[in-house]
């Protein structure tokens, strides 16, 4: 490969990285919206399907693909970095994260969470089993793990952007949303044995489940009751400013670790942060490691726009329009309930637990594409639940800010009351 071709790549992140600033900032300052919202726009105009047409290039903000060094598979740049972004984002949010308050949560989490998943994978299932007969058993649960999905990169940079990310609401969401994305992990283990077999293997599904949430605890357990210890790995880096450099590379280590328990790198990346988190050095390795994740965050986001191809979507308007409010409804209301009656949380604090648990994005957008892939669904199927990943990503922050203000004065009222 010449290294022009490498210089393109070089090119190609550039200009994504400025979009998804300018867009950030533009929606920061002039929409008052997080600045997420702006890089998902920013992505989807300077994408493939858009902008990205122009250049007539197939590397520069196009999705090329490399092959390895010996020819056996092909991978997308863009996509690699994409995903070393999100694992910077996740490591970040463990590590701003109260680990006390997340334990305490965590009955509350995990409610939320079943409660997220019933519903609406009742009704992906069900709604594609009406209008898409053809799409057999494994569609039908690939469609509805495409809605049982929430996006925990998403939810973590919109908490982030708002400051409410140590909140209890804020905890309750990132509980819910970890142990969602662990369920949502064995629905598709489950759909692409049923692809592959056409049946399901029981006992193929108890494992996956089983060791993907005790590997999850058991690296928990272990940042709080060892951290003392994870200080003494840490102790010779202190001098040389080097030591929050090798905590965040031991994130990545563990975000690449957990993959071989079937999980998704970001489940591991989280669960760094949180290790880390419980030690004395957090706020030293918090300090430089932030800038890191404010470098490459906004990438992933914009990548995430980029895969939208408006034109597609056209063909499957109907059932997107469907698909898109149970969507947002059956994470509401499944995630609601069991916030006001296990968490006691007020009808404010619940609403914002439930619509902080509405985004699809990458995880929906994986499973979609693990369905494309298979077999199991078709292109019209494949674009309505890109729609689906994208509409609710667009619209969690608009639907959460009337929440948070009501929260707000509330508080205020109470404080004044007493």
């Amino acid at each position: 490969m010449e290294l022009d071709v490498y210089f393109k790549f070089i090119l190609a992140l550039a200009l994504v990285l400025i979009a998804a600033r300018v867009g950030g900032e533009l929606a920061e300052r002039y929409l008052k919206q997080p600045a997420v919202l702006g890089e998902l726009v920013a992505g989807i105009a300077i994408g493939p399907f858009a902008l990205g047409q122009l250049f007539n290039d197939p590397i520069i903000l196009n999705f090329a693909t490399v092959y390895d060094a010996f020819g056996v598979h092909e991978f997308n740049v863009m996509e690699v970095i994409s995903q070393i972004a999100v694992v910077a984002l996740l490591f970040v949010a463990g590590l701003e994260t109260d680990v006390r308050a997340f334990l305490r949560h965590g009955k509350t989490g995990g409610a939320v969470a079943f409660g997220g998943v019933i519903l609406p994978f009742a009704f992906g299932y069900l709604i594609t089993r009406a209008l898409y007969p053809d799409a057999g058993s494994a569609g039908r649960l690939f469609m509805g793990a495409v809605l049982t999905a929430t996006s925990i990169g998403v939810t973590v940079r919109i908490l982030l952007d708002m400051g409410r990310l140590n909140t209890v609401e804020g905890t309750t969401i990132l509980v819910g949303a970890v142990v969602d994305d662990i369920i949502g992990i064995v629905i598709l283990s489950v759909a692409i044995k049923v692809a592959e077999t056409g049946s399901i293997d029981y006992l193929e599904t108890a494992r996956i489940a089983l060791v993907g949430f005790a590997v999850w605890f058991g690296l928990l357990m272990a940042g709080v009751r060892l951290h003392k210890y994870i200080s003494l790995l840490l102790a010779p880096f202190r001098r040389s400013g080097t030591m929050p450099i090798l905590a965040i590379s031991l994130g990545f280590l563990l975000a690449y670790l957990v993959t071989l328990a079937d999980l998704h790198p970001v489940v591991g990346a989280y669960v760094a942060g949180l290790m880390f988190a419980a030690t004395r050095e957090r706020e030293e390795i918090l300090e430089k490691t932030r800038p890191i994740m404010l470098f490459l965050a906004p990438f992933f986001f914009a990548y995430l726009g980029m895969q939208v191809d408006l034109g597609l979507l056209k063909t499957a308007v109907d059932i997107a329009s469907i698909l898109i409010i149970l969507a947002i409804v059956g994470k509401i209301v499944g995630c609601y309930i069991p916030a006001r009656l296990v968490g006691k949380l007020r009808h404010a604090g619940a609403m914002i637990v439930g619509i902080g648990m509405v985004p699809r994005a990458e995880v929906g957008l994986i499973i979609a594409g693990a369905g494309l892939t298979a077999g199991a669904i078709d292109r019209e199927l494949f674009g309505a639940a890109v729609a689906v990943g994208i509409v609710t990503t667009l619209i969690t922050p608009i639907l959460l800010k009337p929440f948070f203000k009501r929260q707000a004065s509330e508080a205020k009222a109470g404080e004044g009351s007493s």
